[in-house]
């Protein structure tokens, strides 16, 4: 294997690769059971270590990252943990299409205990600077949001605040709801459960389990209204995704690329967006009745296409290129989750771009 992967070291008893994938030079990997899917990238100076590890297909982890997983270290397919993570737990595993900011830390203090469990669901998306500390089971649902600096206890207690002079030893697993939100610097305690699609406020502390469905802020953090959202029928969503792909068009041209808005046929819009060296044309054809409409993204001179759904639930059929990938990244920012195998990035700006050459 050290010839397959050249300035990296693997210490496994059993492993399976799967195609194209990468290691970057100075990784070292500790493990019994190592599966690397198809196309799963491991990023430079790593140091990984874990009894079973497992990086699903197009699954990334980012350069300087420090994991020492007891059991299990499992990453879904294209789940994304971005650099600098250090991890320390007995079982971290994560769903598919998840996505990690820099510096995520998992321990943060007494997380080689038995209890030491993290269970994130799928398409979660976590910013950077995300601590968890796992003495106890932290159990975090499907399409979550954790805002940057977040922070995560299961346990609270000092020495100095003993527990044969009266004061209380805190200790107890975390909980945090399909769909929910942790806005910035928000701090769960110990012991607290997070309801399904209850929105925490920026800088919020829980000290107490919150129901699902509702805004809660403060500190200590209190319900201060129940979220009450009424769902877009599907006019309305036709309007909104109009727009949407109108301000995509914009951004696109920001991005350095050529976009000719070619006319509308009825309600039908039509683009054609050109790049240095390929062009596509982007239609949407709006529906009638409960149908809100499709998304079409094309290559000229291809035959493959990719077509966005717009009703319920969100569906892509067919393959996303480089420009079906910065539709999804731009419609996930404005809420609208399409799922796919794999994290979207958007295109690199050419401002940006060409100070990186």
């Amino acid at each position: 294997m050290a010839t397959d992967f050249p300035g990296v070291e693997l210490r496994a008893r059993r492993v399976r690769v799967g195609e194209g994938v990468r290691i970057g030079a100075g990784t070292v990997i500790v493990a019994d059971d190592l599966v690397l899917g198809d196309g799963a990238v491991i990023g430079p100076g790593c140091d990984l270590r874990s009894a079973r590890l497992e990086v699903g297909a197009g699954g990334q982890v980012g350069a300087d990252s420090r994991w020492l997983v007891a059991d299990e270290a499992v990453l879904g397919v294209g789940t994304v943990v971005d650099a600098g993570a250090d991890v320390v737990c007995r079982l971290w595993s994560v769903g598919e299409g998840s996505y990690f900011g820099q510096r995520l830390r998992i321990g943060a203090g007494a997380s080689m205990e038995e209890n030491s469990v993290v269970r994130i669901g799928h398409r979660c998306q976590i910013a950077p600077d995300v601590t968890v500390n796992p003495t106890m089971p932290v159990v975090i649902g499907d399409g979550v949001g954790i805002s940057a600096e977040v922070a995560v206890f299961t346990h609270g207690y000092h020495a100095g605040h003993s527990v044969r002079d009266g004061h209380g030893a805190a200790f107890g697993g975390v909980e945090v709801g399909d769909g929910a939100w942790l806005g910035f610097r928000a701090v769960l305690l110990p012991g607290v459960s997070v309801g399904a699609g209850t929105v925490v406020a920026a800088t919020a502390t829980v000290t107490r389990s919150l129901p699902a469905g509702v805004l809660a802020a403060g500190v200590p953090a209190e319900v201060k209204r129940a979220l009450e959202p009424v769902a877009l029928d599907a006019a309305a969503r036709r309007e909104a995704v109009a727009g949407l792909l109108e301000s995509w068009t914009q951004r696109l041209r920001f991005k350095g690329l050529t976009v000719e808005a070619m006319g509308a046929q009825g309600a039908t819009l039509r683009w054609q967006v050109t790049g240095s060296d390929r062009c596509w044309q982007v239609v949407w054809h709006p529906q009638d009745g409960e149908l809100p409409g499709v998304a079409e993204v094309s290559r000229n001179g291809a035959d493959a296409s990719a077509v966005f759904d717009f009703a319920e639930p969100l569906t892509v059929r067919g393959v996303l290129d480089d420009l079906g990938h910065d539709l999804r990244d731009f419609l996930r920012r404005a809420t609208w989750l399409f799922p796919y195998a794999g994290n979207s990035r958007g295109l690199l700006p050419g401002r940006f771009a060409r100070l990186l050459d």
